[in-house]
């Protein structure tokens, strides 16, 4: 999405708990942070940790003025602190689950296209 939006002609970025799989799909700017996927800005109710990680990730991309760029945020998840789990898994893992062999496609950076708008 954010390719499309970007040839579109307005700036976008990443925010990515595997900076490598968004840079590797093309994701015109991404910002990584070393937190699991299903708390990427942080834990659940840490209003200050959040907003801190918000503030860094908006600083980051205000500083990237070309597409390829990656920033890298100096957080990292807290030793010994549990994930929560989410109440079932996001649609990307559903679906992985689904098609298992989606998965290599992904690592790979071999997606579709995206969808051409008809004018109308």
């Amino acid at each position: 999405m954010a390719r499309v939006i970007e040839k579109a002609g307005v700036a976008t970025g990443v925010h990515s708990w595997i900076p490598e799989l968004a840079t590797g799909t093309g994701a015109p700017r991404v910002v990584g942070i070393g937190f699991p996927g299903s708390v990427p800005f942080g834990l659940p109710g840490d209003a200050d940790g959040q907003r801190a990680v918000l503030e860094a990730s908006l600083t980051a991309l205000a500083s990237m003025s070309e597409p390829g760029q990656r920033v890298d945020l100096p957080f990292s998840w807290p030793a010994r602190t549990r994930v929560p789990k989410p109440p079932q898994p996001p649609p990307i893992a559903r679906l992985i689950m689904r098609r298992p062999w989606l998965f290599l496609k992904l690592m790979n950076g071999d997606l579709p296209p995206p969808p051409t708008q008809e004018p109308g």
